[in-house]
């Protein structure tokens, strides 16, 4: 018969199988809002970067007030129109994509994600939000070794904190690129211990532990895992 320690964690991966496209968004909501002060950033660096900015304020008004199907169908008509450039396609393709997959459209999330991508250069929240959605796809799917390989990559990618206190406390610790990765180590571990990696879990979480220590939901989920294995 099976622990109480096990069966709550069984519970909890239950919970997170079942329910964590709404945690997904809600994450990526996050990225939505930061990639929108963005827009409005750069969009008065010069004239070209403020007319491709301005292209997206309509969508962005019918995003920021909730109508979700209008924003999404300016963003795609702008994508499909080819008037967007670089970071701005990238940014609207990263909006549209999180909008098909809160709706449940995994594949053409998928297809949204990657043009973000191919189109974000280096931007840090761009590409990482397209490769958290990505992730976020195959989990769905139930594609975990591609969501591993997905998660694996964000983390090796975007992680910089080392987890070292005196550094911390001296303030030289790197800071993270973006600010998901406690929850990408979460699903890492999730992910890899339902395709039966214990050890591979209990080093995701372990890690997780160590270095996002200072965030108290996602290191006590940690700490309740690894008493399960």
């Amino acid at each position: 018969m099976p622990n109480a320690g096990t069966s709550a964690a069984n519970s909890d991966m239950k919970e997170f199988f079942l329910q964590h496209g709404i945690k997904v968004g809600a994450i990526l909501l996050i990225v939505i809002l930061v990639v929108i002060a963005i827009v409005h950033f750069h969009g008065s660096k010069n004239k070209a970067d403020a007319a491709q900015a301005e292209l997206l304020g309509p969508a962005l008004a019918y995003e920021y007030t909730g109508k979700k199907d209008s924003a999404l169908a300016l963003y795609e008509g702008l994508i499909a129109s080819n008037q967007l450039k670089d970071e701005t396609l990238a940014k609207a393709a990263l909006l549209a994509g999180n909008i098909r997959f809160q709706n449940g459209e995994f594949d053409e999330a998928a297809v949204l994600y990657q043009k973000a991508l191919d189109n974000a250069g280096s931007v840090p929240l761009i590409r990482g939000g397209a490769m958290h959605g990505q992730a976020a796809v195959a989990i769905e799917k139930k594609d975990y070794s591609s969501a591993a390989a997905l998660l694996e990559k964000f983390v090796a990618e975007f992680g910089k904190r080392t987890g070292d206190l005196e550094d911390r406390y001296e303030k030289l610790e790197p800071a993270d690129q973006v600010p998901t990765i406690a929850d990408a180590l979460w699903k890492l571990a999730l992910v890899y211990n339902q395709m039966g990696f214990q050890d591979k879990a209990k080093a995701a979480a372990e890690k997780l532990i160590k270095v996002y220590g200072d965030d108290q939901l996602y290191s006590d989920r940690a700490k309740k895992f690894l008493a399960t294995l």
